[in-house]
């Protein structure tokens, strides 16, 4: 990304770490990728997906200040099915929280789990990950987030597409001299930066330095908390 900070010149992200790719183009779901950086790395990288709902699914994930890092498409593992044959499983993605433990993370969509009974499937699959290779394995479905959470992540995972220290610094100040509850509007309006500060705030909120209701949709109507220092 470019840095307006520095004016460096562009810096292309760097290539997924997928082990398994897939084509580009798919009349059977809707195949890309997204640009993001993650803080367990300091340069920005591409993550694939393979359907809207892994895209959704990826997007929530990037939302949590806990996800340090989300590796997509890990390294295929086996298990053995109902009737004891191997068989080889590629989760969608293995994400790292900031305690260090890793999640195994497999998207289906509801319709496609009540169908195939992919929850049994998955419960097996469950009970042999290797703790090598994630703490804890998780099916995530259509049920798993609801709209306001993607909406909320969809807005976020723009917003950091653009860097903005000057806009960062402003909030960051009036947040350090809050000593009551303020809305987001009120934060941005203090900073006079409109637009640039609405960006910053949003960003602040998911970055652990202000506090409001994450279920619904974020506005300059939220009202903003501190969070408490332990």
């Amino acid at each position: 990304m470019y840095d307006e900070d520095f004016g460096g010149p562009y810096a292309p992200p760097e290539r997924t770490r997928a082990t398994r790719m897939f084509p580009a183009r798919s009349r059977a779901s809707a195949r890309g990728f997204l640009v993001a950086k993650l803080r367990a790395q300091a340069a920005w990288r591409q993550l694939i997906f393979e359907s809207h709902l892994e895209r959704k699914c990826l997007l929530v994930l990037l939302s949590q200040h806990a996800v340090v890092d989300v590796w997509d498409q890990p390294p295929q593992i086996t298990y053995r099915n109902q009737d004891g044959k191997l068989k080889p499983h590629t989760f969608d993605f293995l994400a790292t929280l900031d305690d260090g433990k890793r999640i195994a993370i497999a998207v289906k969509p509801d319709g496609l789990v009540e169908r195939n009974g992919f929850d049994r499937e998955f419960a097996l699959i469950r009970a042999q990950t290797a703790k090598q290779f994630a703490d804890d394995a998780l099916l995530v479905t259509d049920s798993s987030f609801s709209a306001a959470e993607v909406r909320n992540a969809e807005l976020l995972h723009m917003f950091r597409q653009v860097e903005d220290a000057e806009a960062d610094a402003a909030v960051q100040q009036v947040l350090r001299g809050m000593n009551r509850e303020m809305s987001l509007g009120q934060v941005v309006a203090a900073t006079g930066l409109r637009g640039r500060a609405f960006r910053a705030g949003f960003k602040a909120i998911f970055d652990g330095t202000a506090m409001t209701n994450v279920s619904v949709p974020v506005t300059e109507a939220s009202m903003l908390l501190l969070p408490e220092v332990r």
